[in-house]
């Protein structure tokens, strides 16, 4: 009887550790792409990240619930912004597909994460658009306003270029190199970067690369042109701003929850 009850006392013993676990971290994306390359790239760093993708939500009680959640929030590549949120509505000529639900939808993110303090990192599109989020403007079309050859696109497809990274940026705290290859896929970029944002980054061409906070204590937030979910994860480029973030991720749910 007493072996029975030693048995029984160390599987409610286990039973109830695994129920008081914590799980990992939950990450936001704005929206998945097909491959799933978000949910691999993160969970390529730490395979307990909860990733999930809220493009298309309609029920509001569901995404609240999800936003309370959420240990961090990335804004993912995707159309071109509507130019008419920078104040320059006529340069939608300029533009391909305009999705005005998304721009909706990756602005409530952008300023429930920066109300809430929640680690935030932009991809190609958000790069973009956390910079007009925050008051800075687009190139609306890199081949029509700086240069016919870009190196940021070939014919629609994704191309591989050199980045400049300052060595005076918080981003070269995080990746710990002033320069590398990465892979991007766009034809518009940041012109103004927006306020309370500094470039941190530069193409050859000059192209404003990725942004940062000028005030770095505050909250974790990044902006990148380039996708470094697309590449190789052992690039420094690519795996040392996973790292970062996730582990900016877990600080907060340490934090906050």
């Amino acid at each position: 009887m007493k072996k029975l009850n030693l048995v029984l006392f160390i599987l409610l013993g286990t039973f109830l550790l695994a129920c008081n676990t914590q799980k990992g971290p939950l990450i936001i994306v704005s929206k998945e792409y097909p491959n799933m390359a978000f949910h691999r790239w993160l969970k390529s760093g730490d395979k307990d990240i909860h990733v999930v993708s809220v493009y298309g939500i309609q029920d509001k009680d569901k995404m609240r619930k999800l936003l309370k959640e959420a240990d961090g929030i990335i804004i993912t590549g995707g159309e071109d912004i509507n130019p008419a949120l920078y104040n320059e509505p006529q340069e939608i000529k300029h533009c391909g597909k305009i999705n005005n639900y998304r721009d909706s939808l990756e602005l409530m993110l952008i300023k429930y994460a920066i109300n809430n303090k929640i680690p935030l990192l932009g991809i190609c599109r958000g790069h973009q658009i956390i910079n007009v989020a925050l008051g800075g403007s687009l190139i609306v079309d890199i081949p029509t306003y700086i240069h016919g050859d870009t190196i940021h696109r070939n014919h629609g497809h994704a191309t591989m270029h050199e980045v400049y990274i300052n060595p005076h940026s918080y981003l070269f705290n995080i990746v710990k190199v002033d320069s590398g290859m990465v892979r991007s896929n766009h034809h518009q970029a940041v012109k103004h970067v927006g306020k309370s944002l500094r470039a941190a980054a530069y193409a050859p061409d000059s192209i404003i690369e990725a942004c940062e906070p000028i005030d770095t204590t505050k909250q974790f937030i990044l902006t990148l042109q380039w996708h470094p979910e697309g590449m190789q994860y052992k690039a420094p480029l690519s795996y040392s701003i996973r790292d970062f973030f996730i582990v900016k991720a877990k600080e907060y749910k340490a934090r906050v929850k």
